[in-house]
């Protein structure tokens, strides 16, 4: 045992080994990480945005994988997220915090509000055309309206308009 810490190299290896597993909290990863699903039917997200600000400063966004995933590496300290996906509202939440060395989870359900509303279609202004290719009754009423958008004011060529009707002179 004695050996062991005499030999130089050895002692030196160790050493290096220990500063490796006790630093490591030092240089763990600090981030927001979470997962984005619809909160009624609980699908997962797939290429959600997800924008990290800090004191209204844009610091980095995201989208998440093909499970909803996220992961954003940031400093320690107080930061919020907007989440948007299309067909749902912009979701923010505010004031989270990470400390050194942690990830953050922050799971986020995106819900729709769309309340459907009717709407009532008014139809301002009929054509119905006065003359139909395809009418092969000879029946044809043409009221005065009719006869006000017609190209021609002469009766003779009013009543030839009629289908089954011909005018000759």
């Amino acid at each position: 045992m004695n050996s062991f810490y005499n030999n130089k190299y050895t002692f030196r290896i160790f050493s290096v080994f220990l500063i490796f597993i006790f630093g490591q909290k030092g240089i763990a990863q600090t981030g927001i990480s979470g997962k984005v699903t619809d909160e009624n039917t609980g699908e997962e997200m797939v290429a959600a945005n997800i924008i990290v600000t800090k004191n209204g400063n844009f610091i980095q966004g995201e989208t998440t994988d093909i499970d909803g995933n996220y992961t954003i590496q940031v400093d320690s300290g107080k930061y919020d997220i907007e989440v948007s996906y299309t067909g749902y509202p912009t979701q923010k939440i505010t004031g989270i915090i990470v400390n050194e060395g942690l990830t953050t989870k922050v799971d986020v359900q995106l819900t729709t509000d769309l309340k459907l509303q009717m709407m009532s279609i008014v139809v301002l202004n009929i054509c119905i055309p006065i003359i139909k290719q395809d009418e092969t009754s000879t029946g044809l009423t043409i009221t005065s309206e009719k006869i006000r958008y017609l190209p021609t004011r002469n009766i003779n060529e009013i009543i030839t308009i009629t289908p089954g009707v011909s005018f000759t002179q």
